[in-house]
């Protein structure tokens, strides 16, 4: 018989401060009371602490600064990157710049729409607003300052919500692993005499339900652990228990009736949810749209911030590693997981450097943010019939398929952080690994967030590469230029080749003389199908591109249109500039020559 969903939940007058062994409580002996009442303050404690750790001031005011140095570059990657760590787009700098006027005073368009369109404010009623306004750099952007609706703005979290917000809804690849019915009986009437809730039934996930409410936690480890349906109580109103899911899975919620918003505020009180009360408290307030959206992405970053503990707890440090020569001869023994885990399926990476296997307990309904992944649970393959597993075994486990994930174990890690947070720090170390590994997936956010790792940041000494091909003078980097260059063509990432073209141009006669920039030169020209005799070489027309921007060249008439030089004659001298760029071009002219290339 299926154990009913009372304790706790139905809608008793009263609410105490833990709820989840309310009835539990009365048949202990007085000492165990204690004891379970310390051991859940502690907990609670522990979990504050932890939500209080993330993140530092320090990792706030240097993600800060690094979105004001984006916004003056106007490097749009770099933006949606800090943007999508939740950093203040309207804090100002220590000289009252907010992250729009930069982007707005060094003329970057779309840095600008994509910061409006990412609530930035522009109040021309405000100093700050005015100085926007005004020092505007083109006209273009002046209107679009003065033309964005706020209405119009997205929330920078949006992704991530949406996933989790259509697996409620979601019937391919099925992930659902726990269903709570409603029993509402249908001859009962509110007290207002409108017609009764219909009973329903919620198809549910515990992972999301365990990550975003203690009291689901404990009681889906506890008395529900192998249950695959629970009976809510005869007294909840299933439309109220609808809010609360609607919630958990970041849904907006609009308020209803009075009595509807009340017997939601008693439940979430009962299943301990004080941010939820906050939210029905502000909906019940006349706001302006501004105000309600900020309210709106507070919630989000609440639900981010419980992934990413659920993720660190429960995915990367419930990790198993197990020897491989172990592994290979006792499979079954290894893929389990304990009984009360919410893993569904088992991601194995092979750590080649320690010959170990590891294993994360992870969950379909995420791995499928990946289309890599999407694909393999939908196909007829194998891996498409996995179901959810929630029978125990005798040991008190269940036993999980398993998927292979061809990357190290770090790699592993920022991928699984970024699938359950929609946001991650990338190492520059391996941030070319998790470039090609985001490429394998599908996963195109990820590829340009290990872009940007790759190519912002210069690597310290002790995590520069020992690279011969650097010059002495160059910018030290944490990985083999030739090896960026090349992962830009592979991955298709525009930025990396641009980056690799500009720090050719900027150290020049150091690599002009060197057979692997000859090398990477005619993969250049190979990489035109039907390349003619005179076709351009995309490398060559960067590298000319970053060498004219070295140089201070702006003008295209000062320059001859055959040679791409800038003219010298009687009618006009040159300057010293001038010259060193005419003699860096000549070494390119040089290299195409010995090469038997025109471009």
């Amino acid at each position: 018989m299926d154990e009913e969903f009372t304790e706790g939940v139905a809608l008793e007058e009263g609410f105490v401060p833990f709820p989840q062994v309310e009835v539990i409580i009365e048949d202990l002996p007085l000492e165990s009371k204690h004891k379970l009442i310390s051991r859940l303050w502690r907990e609670e404690g522990a979990r504050v602490n932890t939500i209080d750790d993330l993140p530092s001031q320090h990792d706030k005011t240097r993600r800060f600064h690094e979105l004001c140095e984006a916004c003056r570059a106007g490097d749009l990657e770099q933006v949606d990157n800090m943007v999508s760590f939740g950093v203040d787009v309207n804090a100002i700098d220590e000289f009252d710049y907010t992250p729009l006027i930069l982007a707005s005073l060094c003329g970057h368009e779309e840095v600008v729409k994509y910061l409006l369109e990412h609530g930035a404010v522009c109040d021309r009623d405000t100093f700050q607003g005015e100085r926007c306004l005004y020092g505007a750099l083109t006209d273009n952007i002046r209107s679009l300052l003065l033309k964005f609706d706020i209405s119009k703005a997205v929330d920078a979290i949006q992704p991530f919500a949406a996933h989790i917000a259509s697996l409620l809804s979601k019937i391919e690849p099925s992930s659902s692993d726990v269903i709570f019915s409603s029993s509402a009986k249908p001859t009962s009437t509110t007290s207002t005499g409108a017609a009764p809730a219909e009973p329903r039934q919620f198809h549910l996930h515990r992972f999301i339900l365990a990550a975003r409410s203690t009291y689901f936690r404990e009681n889906l480890a506890g008395r529900w652990r192998s249950k695959k349906l629970v009976k809510l109580s005869s007294s909840m109103d299933p439309r109220a228990f609808d809010i609360v899911v609607k919630y958990l899975y970041s849904i907006d919620i609009a308020i209803g009736s009075m009595e509807l918003n009340e017997r939601t505020s008693q439940v979430a009180r009962k299943l301990d949810l004080p941010d939820l009360i906050s939210t029905l408290e502000n909906l019940k307030a006349e706001e302006s749209f501004r105000r309600k959206r900020e309210h709106r992405q507070d919630d989000m970053r609440r639900a981010q911030a419980d992934f990413e503990m659920f993720v660190q707890k429960d995915v990367i440090s419930a990790r198993m590693e197990v020897r491989k020569d172990e592994f290979l001869a006792d499979k079954e023994r290894f893929c389990s997981v304990p009984a009360e885990s919410t893993a569904d399926i088992l991601l194995s990476v092979e750590d080649e450097d320690e010959d170990m296997i590891v294993l994360y307990p992870t969950h379909r309904a995420m791995l499928i943010r990946s289309e890599y992944y999407m694909t393999m649970f939908t196909s007829s393959f194998a891996e498409g019939a996995y179901s959810v597993c929630n029978f125990e075994d005798q040991d008190g486990t269940k036993r999980l398929p398993t998927v292979a994930l061809s990357a190290s174990k770090a790699v592993a890690e920022i991928i699984l952080t970024y699938i359950y947070t929609d946001r991650v720090d990338i190492p520059g170390a391996i941030a070319l690994d998790v470039l090609y590994c985001a490429d394998l997936l599908l996963i195109d956010k990820l590829k340009s967030l290990a872009s940007v790792a790759l190519t912002n940041s210069t690597a310290e000494d002790g995590d520069a590469i020992s690279d011969p091909t650097v010059g002495k003078h160059a910018t030290p980097l944490y990985a083999n230029i030739y090896d960026i260059l090349r992962s830009g063509w592979a991955t298709r990432m525009d930025r990396l080749e641009r980056f690799a073209a500009k720090y050719f141009a900027d150290n020049l006669a150091h690599f002009i003389v060197q057979d692997d920039f000859a090398d990477i030169v005619l993969e250049s020209a190979q990489r035109i199908r039907s390349r003619d005799e005179t076709d351009t070489i995309e490398l060559i027309d960067d590298i000319r591109f970053y060498l004219a921007q070295k140089y201070g060249i702006l003008f295209e008439d000062d320059m001859d249109p055959v040679t791409g030089k800038v003219q010298e004659g009687p009618w006009r001298k040159i300057t010293n500039y001038e010259r060193q760029y005419n003699a860096e071009l000549d070494l390119i002219d040089g290299l195409l020559e010995r090469l038997d290339l025109d471009a």
